[in-house]
């Protein structure tokens, strides 16, 4: 109202000053207001306000409801000294927009508020799922340990003299063990000099002790295990050597079925590992060497013997490759960059 008032007395204004007549176009406001112009002795020159205005204030109500603004900018410019805005129902275009202000800020804040949901769910989505994989591993290293554990307490608790079987439980289930203590600690233990170079070390001899220091393993489930090696040097430290190759052939282990075969092949620059076990779903090979992930629930393990895998061929500088087919077996090839 106050900026068509001040309109009205500029055009005036002008008027005078280049001594032009007062157009039409030059006395409009908005539609919804009225307007009049008033002289000197404040009796209307011109208006379209029907009841008299209370020239002692610059802005007031009327009883009606209807709001005036009274405005002496004019300066008596042409003989007018007031300008006066009339804005009608002034209480109904005010809770009208009220009411539409308060609908406009409540559906802005139900789309922040529905925004921020997402956004909170986008965030939190990662911590949930860490979380879930870690109460995974904590359940499923309790089921893994269980196993040698109770197999132990069997033959050592047996009231019969120890037979040669149940020698052989005891030495599978502490290897079993201790191969478990050993992939924990490197997990969570390890320290910088577990990464440090190492000089160039035999590849073939320390494989062939570890294939025969895990056929314990195999021939529990009847798994034939075929070895082929040639002479093979490597710069990497023997402990991670032994542990890369040792979650390979147990994991190949674990996921082959009884009376299974295992080939393992090393020659000059590569160790492949082939099996026909269950294999693995090709839309989940990109995550199998993620820590806590498994492919599989329907045999053991924890999730962390291929996130160690991993961990150990980028450390130095190994190129691992997997294929895999379900029901056919999976192939893991690491390739030694010199």
């Amino acid at each position: 109202m106050q900026i068509n008032a001040s309109k009205l007395s500029s055009n005036i204004i002008k008027a005078h000053m280049h001594n032009l007549p007062l157009k039409n176009s030059d006395l409009k406001v908005d539609d919804r207001f009225n307007f009049g112009l008033y002289g000197k002795d404040k009796k209307a020159l011109t208006t379209e306000i029907n009841h008299k205005i209370d020239f002692s204030k610059k802005s007031y109500r009327t009883d009606n409801g209807d709001l005036i603004i009274i405005d002496d900018g004019v300066s008596g410019h042409l003989n007018i000294y007031y300008v006066v805005i009339q804005e009608q129902n002034f209480e109904e275009f005010s809770s009208s927009l009220l009411q539409t202000t308060i609908a406009t800020f409540s559906f802005i804040y139900l789309i922040l508020a529905l925004f921020g949901y997402q956004l909170a769910k986008i965030f939190i989505r990662p911590i949930q799922n860490q979380r879930e994989k870690l109460n995974n591993f904590v359940r499923d290293s309790t089921h893994e340990l269980n196993t040698p554990i109770t197999a132990l307490l069997m033959s050592v608790n047996s009231k019969q003299p120890l037979t040669r079987k149940s020698l052989e439980r005891i030495e599978i289930s502490a290897k079993r063990i201790s191969e478990i203590y050993k992939d924990l600690t490197y997990l969570f233990l390890k320290t910088k000099e577990d990464a440090l170079p190492a000089e160039k070390l035999n590849l073939e001899k320390v494989l062939i002790a570890q294939v025969e220091y895990l056929k314990e393993f195999a021939r529990k489930k009847k798994i034939t295990i075929k070895l082929k090696t040639q002479d093979a040097n490597f710069a990497i430290d023997e402990k991670s050597f032994i542990r890369l190759v040792n979650n390979l052939i147990l994991n190949s282990i674990k996921y082959t079925q009884m009376s299974g075969e295992i080939e393992i092949t090393l020659t000059k620059n590569h160790l492949i590992i082939k099996d026909n076990g269950i294999g693995i779903d090709e839309k989940k090979l990109n995550d199998i060497f993620n820590r806590f992930y498994r492919a599989t629930s329907t045999q053991g393990g924890f999730g962390i013997g291929l996130s160690i895998v991993n961990t150990i061929c980028k450390t130095y500088n190994i190129k691992i490759e997997v294929k895999s087919k379900i029901k056919e077996g999976t192939t893991f090839t690491l390739s030694f960059i010199s």
